[in-house]
């Protein structure tokens, strides 16, 4: 039998709406809004709860944001497998995956907070982490030199696409979409291991 926990310790209603839900919903609005102008009214509205709720859950506008801090680096893992299942290519699903994962990295301005500086290192080391996986799959199946220094290339492609975000914010060159693969395909491609020559 399946046991709904209560929202007020117990003694309201079953929580129709999941944390996972919530947390979603809250990535949706700091992907519009940023967290500074993020409001509990506006995720509420995203997530069908009212404020006061959210607040029952989280505590605050500070205990939801670290709560969607803290499932970004199982999100960024999400990403990698899912991307991987629609592609065959080890270089299709790492381009698939880093436009995916770059969406959550330019919203740091809490970094001077050690608790969220905390959740912002782990989402980087998922996101290289999963891209040096990605890699390494890419030259084992020769899409990539044999020589590639995976570990650095992993790296690079986190910094190129961090960059390439607030670039583009400035710039507008493009779409998001256009100039962020330009520029990961331009990271990637002195790596590519060249046809072997029919002459």
């Amino acid at each position: 039998m399946a046991v709904h926990k209560l929202e007020g310790g117990g003694m309201g209603r079953p929580r129709l709406v999941s944390d996972d839900a919530i947390l979603d919903a809250t990535r949706q609005v700091l992907a519009e809004l940023g967290p500074v102008k993020l409001t509990l009214a506006a995720v509420g509205a995203r997530s069908g709860l009212a404020p006061p709720t959210l607040m029952q859950r989280f505590g605050s506008k500070r205990g939801l944001l670290l709560a969607a801090a803290a499932r970004s680096p199982l999100m960024v893992l999400r990403a990698a497998e899912e991307a991987e299942a629609r592609n065959e290519s080890p270089l299709a699903a790492l381009r698939t995956f880093a436009l995916t994962a770059v969406a959550d990295l330019n919203f740091r301005e809490e970094l001077a907070d050690p608790e969220f500086r905390q959740h912002a290192l782990a989402h980087s080391a998922a996101v290289v982490g999963s891209c040096a996986r990605l890699y390494q799959s890419a030259v084992q199946a020769g899409e990539l030199r044999a020589d590639t220094d995976v570990p650095a290339l992993a790296r690079h492609t986190l910094v190129c696409l961090t960059g390439a975000r607030q670039v583009w914010s400035v710039n507008g060159w493009g779409t998001l979409r256009e100039f962020l693969t330009d520029q990961l395909d331009q990271t990637i491609t002195p790596n590519r291991r060249l046809p072997e020559s029919t002459v």
